[in-house]
């Protein structure tokens, strides 16, 4: 059985492009032959298939131990993917109830409570999936994240390098590393890693956007310019993008170009505080620069980009 994940998990946003956390959206298979209940029970649209497996749970007794594990797991995946974690942890248990053994099961109940934030209970089932699948890169990255998003950095990096050995082809477990080496300052080490990353995948925004971000704090404004305008070019509603490409230009005196940036992205989102006060910062250099008669005032950039480490 497989169960398949969106990338969007609320309160793991900002590592789950690269632990797999996110809610199932995809139903386990199930025989196309039974029911009606099962037809909507394997839907796309978590309410269509809150209701299919509601039904399927209701006369569950008499079907086999894989259909019942997929009923439980399809419509705790449907919960998830509504943002209702406790019904979707109370349907992974009862899945885990008929099958104790399944790993997927594990991983997929702590993504549920890693959203949640009850981080403990989510490493609980985490290393429950490692001890029954210990060759499973994702519940190592899994883990990673929500030792991540206790503090606990290194523990985090312990289980990156696991998941490195064991998937040699994703480009996710390198880009966490980098993210890990980004966040302690070891820009050159980051670098390294977001780039063999990219390799693996040249359209991993997330990867461009932390590379732009090392490169930034180096002072290398043209090389994190290039990264900032591919994530842009890869994802024009992205402000975070817009955002760092903004302060790039304004790294290079370019004001007017950071203000155009600024000003996109606040057109994504207005609530961006950093884009709110980089607009107002330049409007207000560009401006000293007409009166003084087209002089650079001497500023200098954000300290660091708005990229998020991953």
């Amino acid at each position: 059985m497989a169960v398949h994940s969106l990338r969007a998990v609320r309160a793991a946003a900002a590592f789950a492009l690269f632990a797999g956390l996110s809610p199932i959206s995809q139903a386990l298979a199930a025989p196309a032959a039974l029911g009606p209940g099962w037809k909507l029970c394997k839907s796309a649209n978590p309410d269509e298939r809150i209701s299919g497996c509601t039904q399927v749970i209701a006369d569950l007794a008499k079907e086999p131990r894989q259909n019942k594990v997929a009923a439980y797991v399809n419509r705790a995946g449907a919960y998830q993917a509504k943002g209702d974690y406790v019904r979707a942890i109370e349907d992974y248990g009862k899945a885990l109830e008929v099958d104790p053994a399944s790993a997927v099961v594990l991983l997929a109940r702590g993504a549920a409570e890693h959203a949640k934030g009850d981080l403990d209970a989510a490493i609980a089932d985490y290393d429950q999936a490692i001890a029954k699948s210990k060759k499973d890169a994702a519940a190592f990255m899994a883990r990673a994240s929500a030792w991540r998003a206790k503090g606990e950095a290194e523990k985090a990096l312990a289980d990156i390098e696991e998941a490195l050995k064991l998937d040699r082809k994703s480009p996710a477990p390198l880009a966490a590393r980098a993210n890990y080496y980004h966040a302690k300052g070891d820009h050159d080490r980051a670098i390294a890693d977001y780039s063999e990353a990219l390799k693996r995948d040249p359209r991993l925004l997330a990867a461009l956007i932390g590379r732009g971000g090392c490169y930034y704090a180096k002072g290398d404004f043209d090389k994190a310019l290039a990264d900032f305008d591919a994530a842009a070019k890869l994802d024009p509603k992205n402000a975070t993008a817009l955002l760092d490409r903004a302060n790039a230009w304004r790294g290079k005196k370019d004001y007017e170009r950071a203000k155009a940036d600024y000003d996109a992205a606040l057109a994504l989102k207005p609530d961006l505080a950093a884009a709110k006060k980089g607009a107002d910062d330049v409007a207000k250099i560009i401006a000293r620069k007409a009166a003084s008669g087209d002089a650079v005032p001497a500023e200098a950039p954000p300290a660091s980009a708005e990229h998020e480490h991953n």
